[in-house]
């Protein structure tokens, strides 16, 4: 979700994250994101730290990898993420994180229940 959100432009994904290692990203691209989120959350009044909101936020998404702890419920939100259910809503969630307040969407998992399989590749033929 942060390719949408933070590289809207890079249609042909050239940008340089595509090709480093996560652990680089920390380095490359932390300072970016957060001054990023900080612009947002101050313009909206949602923050009275912006630029420290922004640096907490680049510091949950980076390295940019989902990771999950094996035994745990799966969530993906605003407050968590620890992997990622098939109808977890994970616009509404970074949309949220990256402005730190609610952004809903009315999409809720019942809506495309139809969409989603129960076995691999959980995708259903159109």
């Amino acid at each position: 979700m942060m390719w949408p959100i933070f590289w809207p432009n890079d249609t042909d994904f050239s940008d340089p994250s595509n090709t480093r290692h996560p652990s680089e990203d920390v380095n490359a691209a932390a300072k970016y994101i957060g001054g990023q989120v900080a612009a947002v959350v101050a313009a909206a009044g949602t923050s009275d730290d912006p630029e420290g909101y922004g640096q907490t936020v680049a510091r949950e998404l980076f390295p940019d990898v989902l990771s999950y702890v094996i035994g745990t419920p799966a969530v993906y939100g605003f407050a968590a993420r620890n992997g990622r259910t098939r109808a977890d809503n994970a616009p509404e969630a970074m949309l949220s994180l990256v402005t730190n307040t609610a952004v809903p969407s009315g999409l809720k998992p019942a809506v495309a229940k139809e969409q989603r399989a129960g076995t691999f590749p959980y995708v259903v033929p159109a």
